[in-house]
């Protein structure tokens, strides 16, 4: 820490975050490995389960375990505010993507030059370290806390989404209430109140096989999925223009995979593309996924020969919309400025757990330290000294929260 940090304290109130528990806490959480089980070498996130539950145990935190899949639990920590009314969350998780690729040891937790290394320091375990300690500091000092907080750290963001989809289904049957969440990913400490959601779908071109020496007795699937694909980018994509979200920007689609063909010397039979397509703000996945399958269908219609087949979605995220003048996004923009300077409101191009607590009626914005730039990548890292900023704008926005904004 520089002498200018210390005379800010990094604290908020009458609370001081300890630059040496959360990098401690950080490096504990890194070197358990949470790789999603979708991904190569996944483990799950039992172990990091684990450790959130003996680190509140430890801290004197109530927890509630709730459970998701075999093995794979939210865990949520709670402490009481002393006015009754919804309580205030923050949620993280616990999952990382693999580890392949990395050229620095991934669960070492090493520091250096002002920057914890490893995989999910970033993405997004700094965030669950710096809501851990808030916590932890908030519980220590014995202050009356205004709101009551919990502290959700759920499992399968990277993958599924069913940690959150869950939490999302207490609330909705309200076993659960809350006024407003923050949810923690890498943001650079900025606030992100609007992101991106997705429809992901597979097309199947039909084709008709045959000796490879006569190509015109059958019909080369991949040769019409090259039609398909450049009617997708040619007549569909400029559209998207017209949809250009102030914060998100536009919609976009990506052919993220294709496979198709049998053997070298086959006529392929059949073609097959994913489709990535990114929604904004304002725009619903299946009425999206929907309207690309009209599209298509019309282009199958008049065109000699095509045969396709658009299928369901097997993947469903919704865009995120806060106002900006809602008193969560208010306070934590005062929250944050206290400890850094220049932190802006802002849109994403990813998605994040926002927008499905959202969907459940719970007002919610990003925030976290880490830029997401760097997150996924083969040596992720996160700086300390954002890690320190982040608990104490947290533990500062439920010490001083009021519902009404006022």
């Amino acid at each position: 820490m520089t002498g200018m940090e210390k005379e800010r304290g990094l604290s908020m109130g009458q609370v001081e975050i300890d630059p040496a528990e959360i990098t401690r806490v950080l490096q504990e959480l890194v070197a358990i490995p949470s790789v999603n089980p979708a991904f190569e070498g996944g483990c799950g996130e039992a172990g990091v389960a684990e450790y959130v539950k003996r680190y509140l145990t430890e801290q004197g935190i109530p927890y509630t375990e709730q459970p998701v899949q075999p093995g794979r639990s939210n865990i949520i920590g709670m402490l009481p505010g002393t006015e009754p009314g919804p309580a205030l969350l923050l949620e993280a998780h616990m999952d990382t993507v693999q580890t392949t690729g990395m050229i620095i040891e991934p669960f070492a937790g090493t520091v250096m030059d002002g920057r914890l290394y490893g995989r999910g320091a970033c993405d997004t375990k700094g965030s669950l370290a710096a809501m851990l300690v808030a916590m932890a500091t908030l519980k220590r000092s014995g202050l009356p806390l205004p709101v009551g907080v919990h502290l959700a750290a759920v499992v399968d963001e990277e993958y599924r989404y069913t940690g959150v989809s869950r939490l999302a289904a207490a609330i909705s049957a309200g076993e659960l209430s809350y006024c407003g969440a923050v949810v923690g990913e890498p943001t650079g400490l900025h606030r992100v109140t609007a992101h991106k959601g997705c429809v992901r779908f597979y097309i199947d071109v039909h084709g008709k096989p045959g000796h490879s020496s006569e190509p015109d007795t059958g019909v080369n699937a991949i040769e019409q999925m090259a039609g398909v694909i450049r009617y997708l980018k040619e007549e569909i994509a400029p559209a998207y223009a017209l949809q250009k979200h102030p914060l998100t920007g536009a919609p976009t689609h990506c052919i993220s995979e294709i496979s198709g063909g049998a053997a070298p010397n086959t006529i392929p039979g059949s073609c097959r593309i994913t489709v990535d397509r990114r929604t904004v703000p304002g725009e619903e996945p299946l009425e999206v996924w929907q309207g690309f399958k009209e599209k298509l269908q019309e282009l199958e219609r008049h065109t000699p020969g095509l045969q396709l087949t658009v299928q369901k979605p097997f993947i469903i995220d919704y865009a995120l919309e806060t106002s900006g003048s809602h008193p969560l996004v208010r306070q934590l923009a005062a929250a944050v400025a206290q400890f850094a300077e220049g932190r802006q409101e802002y849109g994403a191009a990813y998605g994040t757990d926002a927008s499905k607590l959202a969907r459940a009626g719970v007002p919610a914005v990003v925030f976290g330290p880490g830029q997401i730039s760097l997150a996924h990548t083969e040596d992720e890292w996160v700086p300390v000294e954002e890690l320190v900023s982040a608990a104490s704008a947290l533990a500062g926005l439920v010490l001083h929260y009021r519902r009404d904004g006022m």
